[in-house]
């Protein structure tokens, strides 16, 4: 049987295919977007019975709960003044990074929104030309 370390990064790595897979699945599910007055309505799918985002959400939260209970049976050494100090700076790097992170995530959603106005703004305008060429070519 694998080291307790062994273990832990298999369910780490478990965890990651998890959430990759679960992404991939919900993405693939996804119904098509439409847009109104638009000539090329999408597809109809048949969508499947199955809630996705449950099944997964159970199988990430059991994972996690398996990589909880593998942290607490790592054996526990008695930590020196100095690793004290270097875990106080790794926890402060840590937080800084955090930080740095969340304002990253803030820029990416309004870019993001930015990004999705555009896109209506550009669909709106391929509709008014759409209607546009219809009413010259009928006169």
């Amino acid at each position: 049987m694998a080291d307790r370390l062994t273990q832990l990064q298999d369910a780490v790595n478990a965890q990651a295919e998890n959430i990759c897979n679960s992404i991939g699945v919900l993405q693939a599910c996804a119904p098509p977007s439409s847009f109104p007055d638009f000539e090329k309505s999408p597809r109809k799918t048949e969508q499947h019975k199955e809630d996705y985002c449950q099944t997964f959400a159970n199988l990430i939260a059991s994972t996690a709960k398996e990589i909880d209970v593998l942290i607490d049976f790592l054996p526990n050494e008695d930590i020196s003044q100095d690793s004290q100090e270097e875990f106080k700076r790794f926890d402060k790097e840590n937080k800084d990074a955090a930080l740095k992170l969340e304002k990253v995530v803030i820029a990416g959603e309004v870019l993001l929104e930015q990004i999705r106005k555009a896109l209506r703004d550009i669909a709106q305008s391929q509709i008014e030309i759409q209607k546009l060429s219809n009413i010259n070519g009928n006169l």
